[in-house]
């Protein structure tokens, strides 16, 4: 089992849980309002650096790794192209040791 953790502006909400449902994972636990720096800029939610992130966390057999982690590759993609933005959405896999 792997742990993803996905890392997204708010505003994509919509298109990354589209992403979960198509791929039937199973379930997910979403932290709305995460704040921080990274490739797109600061969202600190404050009035210098507006703004805001959402985390979800799933827990997926390493099968369904990959082709989660290409649909996200797809959307950030797409994102890049049409906006010509490299940021936005972020993915971190990590081993799950024990889960009860």
């Amino acid at each position: 089992m792997k742990l993803v953790l996905i890392v997204f502006n708010v505003v994509y909400d919509e298109q990354v849980r589209s992403i979960i449902e198509r791929l039937r994972i199973p379930g997910f636990t979403e932290v709305p309002r995460v704040f921080g720096t990274g490739e797109s800029g600061k969202r600190l939610g404050t009035h210098v650096f507006p703004g805001h992130d959402t985390m979800l966390l799933t827990v997926v057999p390493e099968d369904q790794v990959a082709p989660l982690l290409e649909a996200i590759r797809q959307f950030k993609q797409g994102l890049a192209d049409r906006a010509k933005r490299h940021g936005g959405i972020k993915a971190f896999v990590l081993p799950v040791e024990q889960m009860i």
